[in-house]
């Protein structure tokens, strides 16, 4: 991910997207941000990401930003995902009777 990409964790069971851009968009444009959810419920699983459009503005945030809604949070650069190599796509067959064309 981008260095202008924030982790944020530690955020309470009712975080939600519009609130985590309000309070994060007080320090400068916001391209996305999000709160992750349990599958199938609206519950926060306890972290989010914002990414800025200048990487200035994420280094400010990063000092600046301590709180959602009374509540402290931590706040690091987000890093790049590593994919598992051992996820090509590929679709392995076997056991084809020598007679399949």
């Amino acid at each position: 991910m981008p260095a202008q990409t924030i982790f944020v964790r530690s955020l309470p069971a009712a975080a939600s997207n519009q609130r985590l851009e309000e309070i994060f968009s007080e320090i400068g444009p916001i391209k996305q941000c999000f709160v992750v959810r349990e599958k199938g419920t609206e519950t926060c699983r306890g972290f989010g990401y914002v990414t800025y459009s200048m990487e200035e503005d994420a280094k400010r945030a990063l000092k600046e930003v301590k709180e959602y809604d009374g509540q402290r949070v931590f706040l690091s650069v987000a890093k790049k995902k590593i994919r598992d190599k051992k996820k090509t796509g590929a679709l392995i067959i076997r056991n084809l009777s020598f007679k399949v064309q």
